[in-house]
C-alpha cells in the first residue's frame, strides 16, 4: 500500500517565500511544490535567490516535492534550442532545492496536428530526457490542455515510447477536456510518479475541491493505493480562486462553487477538503503519512 505525502502549489496562498511557508505550516503540510515566487517562476531565480529560497524552507521545515516548472509549454513550432537552457536552469534548480523531479509538457499542439507533430513531440522530450537523466533528474509529465498529452491516448503513447518519462495525474485537467479521469489514471500508473489534486466539472468548467466534482480523485487515490508500497506526493492545486500568476499558467476562465475572500482561505479550503477525502475513504494520518 502507498504512503501518501502531501505537498502544494503554495503560491496560490501567496507571493512571498514567506507566506508561502506560512500556509503550508498551518496546514500540517512539509513539502511544496514550488511554482512561483514574488511573481516569477522559481527556475528563472537567480543562484543567490534560490539559497535564500532554500535556506528560508529548511528554516521553514519544509522540502521540495518537485519543480513546478513550465518547460515544454510553449508551441512545437518554436525552435529547441532556447528551451533547451530553460530546462538546464530547471535542472540547476532541482539541484539546488534538492529534489530530483521536474514537473514539465509536451508542448502546445493543435489538437487537429496531433499525428502530424508527433514524432518532433517524441525526438524533442527524448532529447529532453536525456539531458535530465545525465544529471539525475527525473521528468514527470502531467496531462495539460492544448499539449500533445492532453487526453489519455496520447498520454499512453507518450508514456510507451519514452520509458524514462515518468507520469503526473491530474484528474481536473482531464475533466476540463471531456476526458474520462478513470481512464487517465489507468494509462497513467505504469509510469506514474505522483498525482495533482484539483477537481472539477466539464459542463459547468468549474474548478473545485477535492471530491466535488467528477474526477474521481477517490477512485484515483484507490488505484495508486493498490499500485504501489512507495511513498506517492499528492500534490494540492487549488485554482478556487485567481491568484497573481493564474493567467500566465492557465487559459480557462477561473469558476467556483464556493466564494473566498483570500487567497488563505481558498487554500486551506482545497487542503482540508482533500484531508477530508482521504479520512472518509480509510486513511489515517500518520505523522508525514497518509495510510490504509
Amino acid at each position: 500500500m502507498a504512503k501518501f505525502i502531501l505537498s502544494a502549489f503554495a503560491d496560490e496562498a501567496g507571493d512571498t517565500i514567506e507566506k508561502q511557508i506560512a500556509a503550508l505550516q498551518r496546514n500540517g503540510i512539509g513539502y511544496v511544490e514550488p511554482r512561483a515566487i514574488d511573481k516569477k517562476g522559481v527556475i528563472f531565480k537567480t543562484d543567490e535567490q534560490l539559497k535564500e529560497i532554500r535556506r528560508a524552507l529548511l528554516d521553514g521545515g519544509i522540502r521540495v516535492s518537485s519543480i513546478g516548472s513550465p518547460i515544454g509549454k510553449y508551441s512545437i513550432d518554436e525552435p529547441l534550442a532556447p528551451h533547451l537552457e530553460d530546462l538546464k536552469r530547471a535542472i540547476h534548480c532541482a539541484h539546488m532545492l534538492d529534489t530530483d523531479l521536474i514537473r514539465m509538457f509536451s508542448f502546445f499542439v493543435p489538437q487537429d496536428r496531433l499525428a502530424e507533430c508527433r514524432n518532433e513531440v517524441m525526438d524533442r522530450l527524448s532529447v529532453m530526457l536525456e539531458m535530465a537523466k545525465a544529471e539525475g533528474i527525473t521528468l514527470c509529465h502531467e496531462n495539460e490542455s492544448k499539449i500533445y498529452g492532453q487526453m489519455p491516448k496520447e498520454v499512453a503513447d507518450l508514456f510507451k515510447t519514452l520509458p524514462d518519462l515518468a507520469g503526473i495525474f491530474d484528474p481536473a485537467n482531464y475533466r476540463m477536456n471531456g476526458a474520462d479521469t478513470a481512464e487517465g489514471i489507468d494509462v497513467t500508473l505504469p509510469s506514474f510518479k505522483y498525482m495533482h489534486v484539483k477537481d472539477a466539472i466539464y459542463e459547468e468548467q468549474a474548478i473545485v475541491p477535492a471530491g466535488e466534482g467528477e474526477g474521481k480523485i477517490a477512485e484515483a487515490v484507490d488505484k495508486i493505493n493498490r499500485h504501489t508500497d512507495n511513498a506517492v506526493f499528492l500534490s494540492i492545486e487549488p485554482h478556487l480562486r485567481v491568484f497573481s500568476a493564474y493567467a500566465s499558467i492557465d487559459e480557462h476562465e477561473l469558476k467556483g462553487r464556493h466564494v473566498f475572500k483570500t487567497s488563505d482561505e481558498s487554500f486551506d479550503f482545497a487542503v482540508q477538503a482533500l484531508k477530508g477525502l482521504l479520512r472518509a475513504e480509510g486513511y489515517t494520518e500518520n505523522g508525514p503519512f497518509f495510510t490504509k
